[in-house]
């Protein structure tokens, strides 16, 4: 009879946890899926979509180190779905549903059914995570291998033995979607490993299966490098890119102090405002009982700490300049703040007489009625001559827009002026070239904004058949890594690859069969007053307020030199 009534009880529950799955699946798929983007959003999404044609870190499709379980999950997808944008932001909402439904086992394991239900609509609705579900970025899938991480790694802890292979397993192969996830993940898996196991040949076999399951994706990455001299040469950029931002790399602290409050910024949006001022109120409140000697020993807060502080840490210090970097850990704080929303409804339901349940239920209503206003409300704050501006010859206004556009502006609205963009200058382009690739060339510079900016990466990779060069010297090189000293560089993309030239001075070809120049550049700067001056340059006005520039060359014999860039007629056709 108590076995019938066990078995009876587990069917239940597993039934109420499929019903409660179902309904999670169908509010992640009911909010991002409406309003997805509808054109690549950024620089970073153009390497992800090339790569799923061609995969070459040299080439930056993907941009090193590769991520190349990722891409291959991309190209599974990508022969079902019609182009890369479809397919990227498909695997966006999916990563999404696996992360919100494994904050509701890990939150049922950790704390509570109730917590865990709370903690997964909370996410949801966390306007950091649900603006990543809705674009082709990798992010979403960072957000979902950490939690696996986190969750097998705890059952580990539970004690299924089975767990510390499969958490092994997981922690390594996490590494071919991020790399960094084994670092920032590795001491909480750490300590799972050996809280209660420490019999020696388990914890052998254990690091012995995350060897070969890094070995999996990373000899492969190596081959297709090739070889690995090619792959670490790749990498380098991301060493440049600190000098930018950290202290502990050479950059100016103001950079670094910008870079932090930015990060701050992005927790607040991640935790939904309200659930930022929540948690901060509950550390205050509760701060006697956090810093007890016995507190800080509670397995459960160790779990936490370990898996939001590394990655935390490594942000605070060495800044990075994405809110996505977030989503790592953001599922550990919204955990947090499950456990705080519930603590508070306990306590103010007994002082003020009310059912806990209605305090929770209305602190989940402002929640999500907050952020939705926040998310979906068109309010557009971001400056759209910030987008191909450089900073210097930005006014204060535009500087203060772009200031708090990068702090708080993670909203749907981003997402359609990308889009809308995009749109506009595609459709500019070909009527102006008549849908002729071989009568246009498009020359860019200047873009500040690689997120909505018509940049050189979206152009090569919408308009394939077209030429199209980057001009990138020591005039438009703020807020960039590779900064170039007294030199020029150019990059070439046609047919979805690329060529790279750097030198003193380059030459910039104008193909015989070209009729007209398209120009995607900022008008207030030297450079584009120079060449105005040498070509007559003509503008078409965007809805957005931002221009393209076009001169018409047929039958021009063009040699002149602006900035490093000569400019020359050449007898070659195509």
């Amino acid at each position: 009879m108590q076995g019938h009534l066990k078995s009876l009880i587990s069917t239940v529950k597993s039934r109420n946890d499929l019903v409660v799955v179902l309904l999670l699946l169908v509010l992640v798929v009911a909010t991002r899926l409406p309003l997805a983007g509808k054109f690549l959003y950024e620089w970073d999404s153009a390497n992800f979509a090339l790569a799923l044609e061609r995969y070459d870190i040299l080439l930056h499709q993907p941009q090193p180190p590769g991520y190349i379980l990722f891409v291959g999950v991309g190209k599974v997808f990508n022969q079902i779905f019609p182009d890369a944008n479809t397919t990227l932001v498909f695997m966006s909402i999916m990563f999404s549903i696996l992360t919100v439904i494994l904050v509701y086992f890990l939150g049922k394991d950790l704390f509570s059914k109730k917590v865990a239900i709370i903690g997964s609509i909370l996410l949801i609705f966390s306007p950091i995570f649900w603006f990543y579900g809705e674009i082709a970025t990798i992010y979403p899938s960072e957000s979902f291998l950490a939690i696996l991480i986190a969750y097998t790694s705890y059952q580990a802890f539970k004690g299924r033995k089975s767990f510390l292979y499969i958490s092994s397993l997981v922690l390594g192969l996490a590494g071919g979607f991020r790399q960094d996830l084994i670092p920032f993940m590795f001491p909480l898996w750490m300590f799972c490993l050996f809280y209660h196991d420490h019999h020696f040949k388990r914890v052998v076999t254990a690091l012995a299966v995350l060897g070969v399951s890094i070995l999996l994706w990373l000899v492969p990455s190596i081959i297709l490098a090739p070889g690995l001299e090619n792959y670490l040469h790749a990498g380098g950029h991301f060493s440049a890119s600190f000098t930018t931002s950290s202290v502990l790399f050479g950059a100016p602290l103001s950079n670094h102090l910008l870079m932090d409050g930015l990060l701050f910024s992005w927790l607040m949006i991640g935790l939904g405002f309200i659930g930022g001022f929540l948690i901060v109120i509950f550390l205050i409140w509760k701060r006697k009982t956090l810093l007890d000697r016995e507190m800080l020993k509670n397995p459960r807060l160790i779990f936490l700490g370990l898996w939001i502080l590394p990655s935390l840490l490594f942000l605070i210090f060495v800044p990075l300049s994405k809110p996505g970097y977030t989503l790592t850990f953001l599922p550990a704080l919204i955990l947090i703040l499950g456990y705080v929303v519930t603590g508070f409804s306990q306590n103010l339901g007994v002082k003020f007489n009310i059912s806990p349940g209605k305090v929770v239920s209305a602190l989940i209503i402002i929640y999500v009625l907050l952020n939705s206003v926040y998310f979906l409300y068109p309010y557009n704050l971001n400056e759209e001559s910030t987008w191909e501006t450089q900073i210097d010859h930005m006014n204060t206004t535009e500087k203060m827009i772009l200031g708090l556009d990068l702090l708080f502006m993670y909203n749907q609205e981003k997402i359609t002026i990308n889009d809308q963009n995009t749109e506009w200058h595609l459709e500019v382009i070909g009527n102006l070239s008549q849908n002729r690739p071989q009568s246009t060339q498009i020359i860019i510079r200047d873009i500040i904004r690689e997120d909505q900016g018509f940049s050189w990466r979206k152009a090569m990779y919408a308009l394939p058949e077209y030429s199209v060069y980057y001009l990138f010297d020591s005039g438009n090189s703020q807020l960039k890594s590779n900064k170039l000293n007294n030199q020029v560089s150019a990059y070439y993309g046609k047919n979805h690859t690329f060529t790279i030239s750097q030198s003193s001075a380059l030459e910039i070809p104008i193909n015989s069969s070209t009729e007209r120049i398209v120009w995607i550049m900022d008008n207030r700067s030297p450079f584009f007053q120079e060449l105005q001056s040498q070509l007559e340059i003509k503008t078409i006005h965007l809805p957005n307020g931002l221009n393209i520039y076009y001169s018409e060359v047929k039958g021009k014999k063009l040699d002149f030199e602006v900035g490093g860039f000569e400019f020359k007629t050449t007898n070659n056709p195509s």
